[in-house]
């Protein structure tokens, strides 16, 4: 299984509980997201979540 994603980093903002996730797509496009959290690792875990509810979202549910 090929990964869709690689995670390059993940910084703190001026704003508080926000954090910029700086990522890598499969096809080599850089890509930024921001996110809430008390710290990076609730970061990740929270990009990771939205990352798998996409993935969800795109899956083509075949019609009745």
């Amino acid at each position: 299984m090929m990964k869709k994603y690689e995670v390059i980093s993940i910084e703190p903002t001026d704003l508080g509980k926000h954090w910029v996730i700086t990522y890598q797509t499969a096809d080599g496009h850089i890509e930024k997201e921001s996110v809430e959290a008390l710290d990076s690792h609730e970061a990740f875990i929270v990009f990771r979540n939205q990352m798998i509810q996409q993935a969800k979202a795109k899956v083509i549910r075949p019609t009745k």
